[in-house]
């Protein structure tokens, strides 16, 4: 029979919240043994329970719960301590809270300081940013009746945009372009009230998407596109403020990515639109990314796709590509990925990619998003400060718009440097090995001078098979499978 609710169970199962206070629900030593035998649970969660670990800290939010984690170990104090690991579940992490306070975790939560509330066990430490640091990890324990008084005063928000508009009186729209969304040396154009309007659209639709994660950490890929954004930019000639204004032009609109659960990702569908700081224009960058390990095959691609607006004079669209002859006005800035084979014992994995950009339309883009030449060269004969096209680079660019896409990559522009990703906590399987051609795609149509050993792949490059057929399958679609 359940301790809990009195059923014929041995276990509880789940239901109502049972709003009674912690030190009710507390089973006896005898109770919780026998508890902990019917659940027939296991003791996977003891491997990350090793002396000399860190520590996580949990304290009691009400008084009832104080004096619960008041009779545990550390007698007399109001928290108890159990270790964790970087390869850590919160499952696991609950299950070391059992033991100690003797009352399952069915019937309480665990919440961060700023507001989030782990609403269910099933994450791993890795995926969330409360254990992203090198301070002692403190957690709340919640009841049920906890939660309303909790939110009311912790409730954590989310916010992209990290400068407050300015107020202004004008009615002109560039005027008022420039105060709500602080310009950098903006150009006259009869589209600035179109620019306004389409701006505004979309900075309500990634709030209204934020909306959806308060109390909660954000998901891992808005992260990722901020982290991989605000790194391209410290790298730039911009001051602080410029690059907080930059960061603001980047608006992640479709943030959609999956993963196995262990921190691999398995797909993504991610739709940013970077906005100019100069011009009445932007720049849509889509990123499709593909990864199944089959029985006898691998499948593996990773799109990247770029849509201008050279003057956004209309409302702007957010459709995003559907197959190669379904593009709705995208173009290809590269695609990477494994030749498709039947599989079968023959099956080999055949590396093919594509830099479809060329320094034509690179130097466009960089027109759109940074303004005009002629602009640069007037601050430079004045001697002003330099133009905003002239602080970012054409390198910087596309590494810009690889990055509004989640895709963190550092281009070599001298000897001693790296072409290289830094993809963060999670696993981005096959791009592994294309640092070289990658860097040395962008150096070739930015008119950097290449690097030593540019001409050759990367160490772990898988190499061509010379006889491998060119033939691309032109109707095939980019559906994920199960």
């Amino acid at each position: 029979m359940c301790p809990y609710c009195s059923t014929r169970t041995p276990i509880h199962q789940t239901g109502p919240p049972d709003l009674r206070p912690l030190s009710v629900l507390r089973l006896t030593d005898t109770e919780w043994i026998q508890y902990r035998k019917d659940s027939g649970r296991g003791d996977t969660y003891k491997l990350f329970d090793r002396e000399g670990w860190p520590k996580i800290r949990v304290v009691g939010f009400n008084d009832d719960t104080k004096s619960v984690l008041g009779a545990c170990e550390p007698v007399g104090e109001e928290y108890i301590e159990v270790n964790w690991s970087v390869m850590d579940s919160l499952l696991f992490i609950g299950q070391r809270i059992e033991d100690q306070i003797h009352v399952a975790l069915h019937h309480w939560v665990l919440a961060t300081s700023d507001g989030v509330v782990f609403k269910s066990f099933g994450e791993l430490v890795g995926q969330s940013s409360a254990f992203k640091t090198n301070e002692k990890i403190v957690l709340t324990l919640l009841v049920p009746s906890d939660l309303p008084e909790f939110l009311n005063s912790h409730m954590k928000e989310h916010t992209w945009n990290r400068l407050t508009p300015e107020t202004t009186t004008s009615s002109n729209p560039l005027k008022k372009a420039k105060a709500e969304f602080h310009l950098i040396d903006p150009e006259a154009s009869p589209n600035w009230k179109a620019y306004l309007d389409q701006r505004h659209k979309d900075n309500e639709r990634v709030a209204e998407g934020l909306e959806d994660y308060m109390g909660e950490d954000l998901p891992f890929m808005y992260e990722k596109i901020e982290q991989a954004v605000d790194d391209v930019l410290l790298c730039t000639d911009l001051s602080e403020d410029e690059r907080q204004k930059m960061h603001d032009c980047v608006v992640p609109l479709l943030p959609d990515v999956q993963d196995d659960g262990w921190g691999n990702v398995r797909s993504a569908g991610v739709l940013s639109r970077i906005y100019s700081a100069a011009r009445p224009a932007a720049v849509d960058v889509y990123m499709r990314y593909h990864y199944r390990t089959r029985y006898e095959s691998v499948e593996f691609f990773c799109n990247v796709y770029y849509r201008a607006h050279a003057s956004v004079a209309k409302e702007l669209k957010s459709s995003v590509p559907q197959s190669k002859k379904k593009l709705n006005g995208f173009k290809s800035l590269l695609e990477m990925g494994l030749k498709d084979l039947p599989p079968g014992r023959r099956w080999r994995a055949i590396e093919e990619r594509s830099f479809d950009i060329d320094q034509a339309q690179v130097v466009g883009l960089h027109h759109i998003l940074f303004g005009s030449q002629a602009a640069k060269r007037q601050g430079v004969e004045e001697g002003g400060e330099k133009h905003l096209s002239e602080k970012f680079g054409k390198a910087d660019m596309l590494e810009l718009m690889l990055a509004a896409v989640g895709v963190a990559f550092t281009t070599a522009r001298e000897e001693e440097d790296d072409d290289g990703y830094d993809m963060g906590e999670m696993t981005w399987e096959g791009l592994q090995g294309s640092e070289r051609w990658l860097g040395r795609n962008i150096r070739r149509v930015c008119g950097i001078e290449p690097m030593v050993g540019d001409d050759k792949d990367s160490e772990d490059e898988g190499a061509q098979d010379e006889d491998e057929d060119e033939d691309e399958d032109e109707d095939s679609e980019w559906e994920d499978e199960p």
